[in-house]
């Protein structure tokens, strides 16, 4: 009999003496145990699906009040490129897309909130680094976003390439991946340029001549913060590489296989042809081997190993859409932000945007 259970004997038949030397000697064995090295045994973490699946609910984290990416609509309801990919998430593993809770996160908490479980994934503009991977114990499943830094500044500045910022003042968020690009841009091109340590409000006040941030970033910047985006322009340069995708905390595979899986399946959709609104029709035409895998009726076992059930895909795919159905409807030429595909077009159109294949 273990060491509790002989203190619950006692304890019931009321021998207090008993049960003091039984709590005694298993308290002792345990400090002994630490003392001598042995760990003492800890509950494993339940499994994030598993978690997921009991409360019936995603705690997806996003940044708050940045329409086009995160933002609670006229509606109340809460849109966005960020937010579809949460939708989607929920719609595969919940079956139903408002299965969410939107936990809001900033610059700092958007790590935090993962490591500390007060949330299950973050879909954040977030860049994809491996220094942030190892310090902060998260993992990137997949990069829906190609993005790179840019330069938003006023048209009548007369500032047309990033030469004309020489001896110019450049305000950057500090503590960021794109202050230490610009001041190594500053370094290697001779720009001479003042950097001031601020966000784009300040640049929209007339704090500097530039405001520099991730090009998607400087759009909904614009499109948001500015009293009149009409005066603002891009410069055409992009100086950096900025893979931008969802985090996931780096204990849990199978998770992140879900949520890099759900990512993949709306790219694959795209290429592929299948909308929200043909999802059906295709599922029910047997167009391909790989088509048929994504929709549920090809290879049975390929759900199987995501612990998930055949029409995951399709539910994603008719909450959200493909991938350029959701670029186009927060990001696109007819949205606020009005920013053009460019490298985040199917590989078959130009892009970089690719899945693996699903086989």
């Amino acid at each position: 009999m273990g060491g509790t259970a002989i203190i619950a004997q006692q304890f019931s038949e009321g021998r207090w003496s008993g049960c003091r030397k039984a709590l005694t000697a298993v308290l002792l064995g345990g400090l002994l145990g630490i003392g001598l090295g042995t760990p003492p045994v800890l509950a494993a973490a339940r499994p994030t699906l598993d978690a997921v699946r009991a409360s019936k609910d995603l705690r997806c984290g996003v940044f708050p009040d940045d329409p086009g990416r995160s933002a609670i609509g006229p509606s109340g309801r809460w849109e966005g490129f960020y937010v579809d990919f949460c939708r989607a998430v929920a719609a595969a593993v919940l079956g139903n897309p408002d299965y969410v809770q939107f936990v809001e996160v900033g610059a700092k908490t958007r790590f935090t909130a993962l490591m500390e479980r007060k949330v299950d994934v973050v879909m954040f503009s977030t860049t994809w680094t491996i220094g942030r991977e190892a310090k902060f114990k998260v993992e990137f499943p997949a990069v829906y976003l190609f993005d790179g830094q840019g330069f938003l500044v006023r048209k009548l500045s007369g500032i047309k390439s990033l030469d004309d910022l020489r001896g110019k003042s450049v305000c950057v968020t500090e503590n960021t991946t794109t202050q230490k690009t610009l001041e190594d841009l500053d370094i290697a091109r001779d720009l001479r340029l003042r950097i001031v340590y601020s966000n784009g409000d300040n640049f929209f006040r007339g704090a500097c001549d530039a405001y520099t941030a991730d090009r998607m970033n400087l759009a909904t910047n614009r499109a948001n913060r500015s009293d009149n985006p009409d005066l603002y322009t891009l410069l055409p340069e992009t100086v950096s590489r900025e893979p931008i995708g969802p985090m996931v905390r780096d204990d849990d595979p199978e998770w992140s296989r879900i949520v890099r899986a759900v990512v993949h399946a709306l790219i694959l959709a795209e290429e592929l042809g299948v909308t929200a609104g043909t999802v059906d029709a295709a599922r029910d035409a047997h167009r391909g081997a790989e088509t048929d895998t994504l929709l549920g009726s090809g290879d049975p076992h390929f759900a199987d190993h995501l612990r998930l059930d055949k029409d995951w895909a399709v539910r994603a795919l008719r909450a959200v859409g493909n991938y350029g159905e959701i670029f186009d409807r927060n990001f696109g030429p007819t949205t606020p932000i009005g920013m053009d595909r460019g490298l985040n077009r199917p590989w078959s159109q130009g892009g970089v945007l690719y899945a693996p294949q699903f086989k």
